[in-house]
């Protein structure tokens, strides 16, 4: 009955957003055989959040599932258990020990990569003996370190035996597919880690003008979770970060003017109408039913019972030794009576009773006989049946079983307690605001306290009268920076006295209980708008960095108006975090501060921003006059470290600069005389280049030239 009323409770109220929890499930294994005897490329979207393999010519991925592992701690009786991917159903249960390839958009955990890329090829069913006989498309972001490249490729090639490999920029790929033949573009890519904005000029990408900033979707998460655990500290644990990133996702939204919209939260009114109420999971305690007042009489009887019968025991022990006390006090009496004043002395010591004449052992004698008379009478009378009758205390009466006269003389009996406990109330407040008028300066009770302490401060000729009537001392009360009166301990004691007696009988201020959903709910505020804008404002997480929209204005600026018009013109947003509400309006906002006047400006959402990536890649790689552009095995062992067929979607190649030789003089320094130093100048140093030069204040994101 109870979980009914708790469900209609739930229903009826509004705005209430569920959180789904959703779990993964693992997947399926696919079927190899229509891909068995061809060269179909596989095409490897390697996210940092999601990793989506499918087959080249395929409009949807395979298998898609989070890009990280975890392996169970090893328990008794069970072994330790590596966990990949989907088989990862309860996210949070392993968050201690999950594992990512990356370490923010670049790839450094190879042991890593290996199991999910095994994962990734047994899930699509491939058995060859010879490893994985298929060519590869593997998308990455801008800049990649040739070393990191290199180290993948070794796996792919010296484990996984595959013939060939491409490389494309993620972004680039999901340009692409949304738009073929595109001339002019700004592809922004936010993505779990990283944003970066990639300039595209007469159809070709501009690598050396891009710029990135490190935070994504991951940061974003996190600082959701950690202000709402901060907000609500009675569900830091139900507040994880699987429901941060749910709630980043379904409820955050960018507003265009953050402080004016920020401000409106003052108004409770407007509080009202657009918070969002979340209702975290919770299961209700069992209570046991109220205790009928006959049973709790008859269990109060039972226990009564059996402390008399503890207590007839006792009393017949203390019987006992009451009686063989006596006797032995009797025998040494008689000693004395007979006149054997050493022996009675020792008796007395054995006694160990601390007596030390005849007078207090007869005390002593006639206390105990007193006792032992009187336990004797009340085994008598339990030995009788005789029992004192207590009378039970009257069992308090409910307000609704009372008769009107009752009840009028309990309501003014309740409403006399709580008028007497508002003006102690209101009592308290009135000292507490005096207190903190006097601690100001510029407030009035500070300036007529300065004043009265001047008055009695003042040099007058006249006769001094002050303190001759009681009246007078009360001026300290008045000068006192304690307000005057204090809370006495008595008036403490009545207050906690009525607040309970409230509490008991008209408890209608009582404070919503655990056992209540609206315990187990948080309120979603400022946070809807707060999160998001970390895009625009890093400094919110102590991020020195640019914005978003000043980033914007930098790429651009880079450019000749005529460039930066035909880009801002077409500015396409692609990755998970582009999702978020109300993006592109508030891009749209940024540029037309940014922009010249009356210059236009367009922003486009890629159609699937998730895995358009991918889609792009698929159908890279299922075109046959792209095969030229995959690295082979022979070229890879030719070319050395990171080398990469460079393509319209890739990142440009940049061989590694060799380490230093080892100079021989330094084993053996000689110092040179002054004909060789001319003979053999040394290198002149190298002269920058400030025809591109970097960010012009600190505030903007790392550059990342390719020149």
């Amino acid at each position: 009955t109870k979980l009914i009323l708790l469900d209609s409770l739930l229903q009826e109220m509004t705005d209430l957003y569920y959180l789904s929890d959703l779990k993964h499930t693992s997947l399926p294994f696919l079927s190899y055989d229509e891909h068995r005897s061809s060269s179909t490329p596989i095409v490897i979207d390697n996210g940092a959040w999601e990793c989506r393999v499918g087959w080249a010519g395929d409009q949807q991925p395979k298998l898609k599932y989070r890009n990280v592992l975890a392996k169970t701690r090893k328990e008794k009786g069970k072994d330790s258990e590596l966990l990949v991917g989907s088989d990862i159903t309860n996210i949070e249960a392993v968050r201690h020990a999950l594992k990512s390839p990356f370490d923010r958009d670049v790839v450094t955990h190879y042991e890593a990569s290996e199991h999910l890329l095994d994962y990734a090829f047994s899930h699509l069913g491939i058995d060859h003996p010879e490893g994985v006989p298929h060519p590869i498309v593997m998308t990455e972001t801008l800049a990649q370190p040739n070393a990191n490249r290199h180290l993948y490729s070794q796996l792919l090639f010296e484990l996984y035996g595959v013939p060939s490999i491409a490389y494309g920029v993620d972004c680039i790929f999901s340009l692409k597919a949304n738009a073929p033949s595109v001339k002019d573009a700004l592809v922004v890519s936010l993505g779990y880690q990283t944003i970066h904005v990639l300039p595209v000029v007469d159809g070709s990408p501009q690598l050396n003008k891009a710029r990135r900033l490190n935070l994504g979707g991951a940061q974003l998460a996190h600082f959701l979770q950690k202000t709402l655990q901060l907000k609500y500290p009675n569900h830091v644990n139900n507040v994880t970060l699987s429901r941060a990133e749910e709630m980043l996702l379904t409820h955050m939204h960018v507003v265009p003017q953050f402080f004016d919209q920020l401000k409106l939260w003052k108004d409770p009114d407007y509080y009202e109408e657009n918070v969002r109420k979340i209702q975290l999971p919770f299961t209700v305690a069992p209570k046991a039913p109220p205790t009928d007042p006959e049973v709790l009489k008859a269990k109060r009887q039972e226990l009564a019972k059996r402390l008399i019968e503890i207590n007839a025991r006792k009393r017949d022990e203390r019987l006992v030794v009451d009686e063989a006390t006596v006797r032995q006090m009797l025998i040494v009496k008689d000693i004395y009576e007979q006149g054997y004043e050493t022996k009675f002395t020792k008796a007395l010591v054995k006694l160990n009773l601390e007596l030390s004449n005849i007078n207090q052992l007869e005390s002593m004698i006639d206390k105990i006989k007193a006792r032992i008379e009187k336990a004797k009478e009340s085994k008598m009378r339990s030995d009788q049946g005789i029992r004192e009758e207590k009378v039970e205390p009257e069992t308090k009466k409910k307000r609704e079983d009372m008769d009107e006269n009752e009840k009028k003389d309990f309501d003014t009996w309740l409403s006399d307690i709580r008028n007497k406990f508002d003006e102690l109330k209101d009592k308290k407040q009135a000292r507490m605001q005096r207190r903190q008028q006097l601690a100001k300066r510029r407030t009035a009770a500070s300036q007529e306290r300065m004043r009265i302490i001047s008055q009695l401060a003042r040099n007058t000729k006249k006769e001094d009268t002050f303190g001759m009537h009681d009246d007078d001392w009360d001026v300290y009360k008045q000068i006192s920076k304690d307000g005057g009166d204090t809370d006495s301990e008595e008036e403490s004691l009545r207050c906690v006295e009525y607040e309970a007696v409230l509490r008991e009988h008209d408890p209608q201020e009582e404070e919503v209980g655990r056992d209540n959903p609206e315990w187990h709910q948080i309120h979603l505020a400022t946070e809807t708008i707060r999160a998001p804008e970390i895009i625009f404002q890093p400094s919110l997480i102590g991020h020195e960095q640019a914005g978003l929209g000043e980033l914007l204005e930098f790429v651009l600026g880079k450019f000749e108006p005529a460039v930066a018009d035909r880009l801002a013109n077409n500015i396409f947003l692609t990755g998970g975090l582009s999702n978020v509400t109300g993006l592109k309006e508030r891009l749209e906002a940024e540029l037309q501060c940014m922009r010249p006047f009356q210059s236009s400006f367009k922003v486009s959402l890629a159609a699937n921003t998730s895995i358009d990536a991918w889609r792009g890649a698929s159908v890279f790689a299922s075109n046959d006059e792209n095969l030229k552009n995959f690295l082979t095995k022979e070229r890879y062992s030719e070319c050395g470290e990171g080398y990469l067929e460079e393509h319209f979607h890739s990142n440009r190649y940049f061989p590694t600069p060799p380490p230093p030789e080892k100079n021989d003089l330094v084993s053996n320094p000689a110092t040179p005389s002054i004909k060789e130093e001319i003979s053999n100048p040394s290198t002149p140093k190298t002269i920058l280049d400030f025809s591109n030069p970097p960010s012009p204040h600190n505030k903007i994101s790392e550059s990342m030239s390719f020149e």
